[in-house]
């Protein structure tokens, strides 16, 4: 507030002193409004927003002593100054005044000196506890906008609030907002325009548009005014351009047009510029997200179009090498067979880890649909031990299972879980020596959560193997993590296994984990929903 702009309110019963203060304080540049008693002052504060009051205590009808009391007991009124001028200069009186909320208070007959400096000192504090209170308002008004900013990771979204806000304290009707791309701005949302904006016209030149090129120059708001002909309101008359940056780039535009002539004040500009910065940092997460997704959804595609192309020849490469192998095509000798062996093997090595890459993309891209039913995982494990013993079995392995009868169903895909338990079981017998031990767990536990207590089946693989390194261990379900061990790296692997595991186990509203130790053998268990 500047103090030739200041509004003073003179509230005194006697016209003589109101006419000499209101000569004065004209000559030293504020603007005066009189009232002869309290009634009429208060009515006056109604009607005007007055920057300080000059108050008088003994007058009819209603005292300064009532008037502060009133002022104080109105959340609109109670910031505003009030220096009482009174003959009254005994103590009670001035305290009462203070305590009142007076900010000052001078005897008559007043120094003249003195009173211009109170009313300027007054007039100074008023200022900055606006400014204060307009920056509060402010920051208040921006944590909203960040909240809805942040609640998105739709550029579109992010655009159409930005826009919205923009419009709503501007005073304006009509506006776009658009991606600035290759010196052109591609208009995503728009209000108020009718044939002047379509589909059709969605990419538009800055050049044509003065607000917009100067803004994209100087990196800050800038606005036109009598811009008809050049706006892109066929009846614009002033027009009004926000860059969005992210340091020395623009990634977005606000524009805003009227169709009067227009002059924005410095505080809508500081607000818009202010309103850019806070919307750049969502645009660019969202413009970031968008870009994450496509890159995300390029790969889903590329590792299903390879998965499909690499399946046909293997599948040929497999049915070749199993007819050789049959002798139906001639004899096959000792190091043929041993030869088409190596070749079967390597094609269900790539076999698997075709599918694995199959499962993390689906995975990842939430294309993984589950078919849940209830499951008993007392099958689940026999179907597992059934497919592994062979291979259990070749190493001399022993395996015991403590499954009880009555397991309760669990919730889940069986294809999946058997996936999940047949991972685990192929780990332990991979990674456990000869003549090692393997067994399988199940029993009932209770699980608490945010939703409280509830009944989960939980199942544990321990084996009597190698063991994880310490190290190692907080990486273990990351992708393609190897143990970086002379001996575990005897055993081929895709370090995708447990990776898929755990996010099959994590589908299923249950979780994984681990307890190992380094040359003594490991073991991990999982839950599953009863069903």
């Amino acid at each position: 507030m500047e103090e030739e702009q200041a509004l003073i309110l003179i509230v005194d019963d006697n016209e003589m002193n109101r006419d000499i203060l209101a000569r004065r304080l004209k000559r030293q540049g504020y603007e005066t409004v009189m009232a002869e008693n309290g009634v009429v002052a208060l009515e006056m504060v109604r009607q005007h927003p007055f920057d300080l009051m000059l108050l008088d205590i003994m007058m009819p009808e209603m005292n300064g002593f009532q008037v502060l009391e009133h002022l104080k007991a109105n959340a609109e009124w109670r910031d505003i100054p009030v220096i009482v001028i009174s003959a009254a200069d005994d103590m009670d009186s001035i305290v009462r005044c203070v305590e009142l909320g007076a900010e000052d208070y001078l005897p008559k007959p007043y120094n003249t000196l003195l009173l211009k400096a109170r009313i300027g000192a007054s007039l100074e504090k008023k200022r900055l506890r606006d400014a204060e209170k307009a920056h509060l308002v402010e920051m208040a008004v921006m944590q909203g906008i960040d909240r809805e900013l942040s609640a998105t990771l739709d550029v579109k979204r992010a655009m159409e609030i930005t826009l919205g806000w923009a419009l709503r304290h501007s005073g304006d009707e009509v506006g776009f907002m658009g991606e600035v791309e290759d010196g052109r701005i591609h208009v995503l949302i728009s209000k108020g325009y009718a044939y002047e904006l379509t589909a059709d016209s969605s990419m538009l030149i800055p050049d044509e548009l003065p607000a917009v090129q100067q803004a994209l120059e100087s990196r800050k708001a800038a606005f036109r005014s009598q811009t008809t002909g050049t706006g892109l309101l066929a009846r614009a008359q002033s027009q009004i351009a926000v860059p969005v940056c992210r340091g020395n780039d623009v990634l977005a535009m606000i524009v805003m047009e009227n169709s009067v002539p227009k002059q924005w004040s410095a505080q809508v500009l500081t607000f818009l510029n202010r309103l850019g910065d806070h919307a750049a940092m969502a645009i660019a997460n969202a413009q970031l997200y968008t870009a994450v997704q496509a890159a995300d959804l390029a790969k889903t595609e590329f590792v299903s179009f390879v998965s499909h192309e690499l399946k046909i020849p293997m599948t040929s490469i497999k049915g070749y090498a199993d007819l050789l192998l049959t002798g139906s095509f001639g004899a096959v000798n000792e190091m043929q067979t041993k030869f088409l062996g190596t070749i079967r093997a390597n094609v269900d090595r790539m076999a698997r880890l075709v599918s694995d890459l199959t499962d993390i993309s689906r995975i990842e891209s939430g294309h993984l649909l589950l078919e849940m039913n209830p499951v008993s995982l007392a099958e689940v494990v026999e179907d597992v031990v059934q497919s592994t013993r062979a291979q259990i079995e070749a190493k001399m392995q022993t395996l015991t299972l403590e499954v009880a009868d009555d397991l309760p169903l669990v919730y889940g895909d069986r294809t999946r879980l058997i996936q999940v338990v047949t991972n685990l079981v192929s780990n332990a017998y991979k990674y456990t020596p000869e003549q090692g031990h393997i067994a399988i767990r199940a029993k009932v536990v209770m699980v608490a959560d945010e939703e409280g207590e509830r009944q989960m089946v939980q199942m544990a693989v321990a084996d009597t193997g190698l063991g994880i390194p310490e190290e190692a261990q907080p990486t273990i379900f990351e992708k393609f993590t190897r143990v970086d061990d002379e001996e575990a790296r005897k055993s081929p692997g895709t370090g995708l296994g447990l990776s898929i595991t755990k996010s099959l186990v994590e589908l299923h509203n249950g979780r994984i984990w681990f307890v190992s130790q380094y040359r003594q053998g490991t073991t991990f268990y999982f839950t599953v929903p009863v069903a």
